[in-house]
């Protein structure tokens, strides 16, 4: 891998996740406008894979087909961790801070870390455990263990979240050793569409609240944000960037969204946390910045296979 193909990247995987956290204050709207959790997940996910496939059709035309053997893993990667993903963080959001439910569920990178470890036997550095160390001591501290702390259905699910964002890391990468990353991202995001489409026989899709507003924000203009910038944007570009670098770089870089959707929760939705948080917070951050350094031994070596 050059230091350019590397840098190019990096610098697309951090674009991703500026996308995907600029969506986290939208989603909180969206959230509590009198849509379910599904229904959100419903409109995000049926306008971003829309995007993406006009995208598709228009530059990959001819080259869609993906092989039989080979639609079990674009199935896991669209219905498991693109759809569940979103409706288990969206519940998330809906109970907790946007910066905590984030943090939560960007516990994903030490998870790849984890299974690159102990499924792929990689030799990881003893910097790894004191990485989880520092980020389960955060995370005690943001969850305020022991005391009111924050609602733990809600945490439980921005641990599912994490579980299912892991997945996404993992299959991305399996599948982009064969498959071009636009048409895997397509067709992950349309399955995932079409399994949130079903769900609407258990929950019809309110389309009345469409004109209504969340915030000050028409509930249409957030839907469409959601599901253009952050899902379709930054889905295609989080798979292109996964082209160049492993998954355990990519979860890392992927992280940034905690920042930008914490700081926009900040100055859109005027969160707040408290003292022991914001240190939770940090010490969350630098545990899996530290768990992340611990595997960059193991993963330079990995080179993308090409068709």
């Amino acid at each position: 891998m050059s230091r350019t193909g590397l840098a190019g990247g990096l610098a697309l995987g951090a674009l991703g996740a500026v996308a995907m956290g600029s969506a986290a204050p939208a989603l909180k709207l969206l959230a509590g406008s009198g849509l379910s959790p599904v229904n959100v997940i419903q409109a995000r996910t049926v306008v971003g894979a829309l995007a993406l496939l006009a995208a598709a059709l228009l530059l990959r035309r001819g080259r869609m087909s993906v092989p039989r053997g080979d639609w079990w893993l674009v199935a896991l990667y669209g219905v498991v961790t693109i759809a569940v993903n979103q409706v288990l963080y969206t519940v998330a959001l809906g109970r907790l801070p946007v910066g905590v439910a984030l943090l939560l569920e960007y516990l994903a990178p030490v998870l790849v870390a984890l299974w690159v470890r102990f499924v792929r036997g990689r030799p990881v550095p003893a910097l790894l455990w004191v990485g989880i160390a520092v980020l389960l001591a955060g995370l005690a501290l943001v969850s305020e263990v022991g005391g009111g702390g924050l609602d733990r259905v809600g945490v439980a699910f921005g641990l599912a979240a994490a579980v299912t964002l892991a997945g996404r890391f993992l299959l991305a990468e399996r599948g982009l050793r064969t498959h071009d990353p636009l048409v895997m991202a397509t067709w992950g995001a349309c399955l995932g569409a079409v399994a949130l489409t079903a769900a609407g026989v258990f929950a019809p899709f309110p389309f009345e609240v469409l004109t209504s507003t969340a915030g000050s924000a028409p509930v249409w203009g957030l839907v469409l944000y959601v599901g253009l910038v952050g899902m379709a944007g930054a889905i295609a570009l989080g798979v292109i960037a996964q082209r160049v670098i492993p998954s355990t770089s990519a979860s890392l870089i992927a992280a940034l969204e905690i920042v930008v959707g914490g700081v926009l929760a900040a100055l859109v939705l005027g969160e707040r946390l408290s003292a022991a948080q914001w240190t939770g917070s940090a010490a969350m951050l630098t545990g899996i910045a530290l768990s992340q350094l611990a595997t960059i031994p193991a993963v330079i070596p990995f080179a993308p296979r090409r068709e």
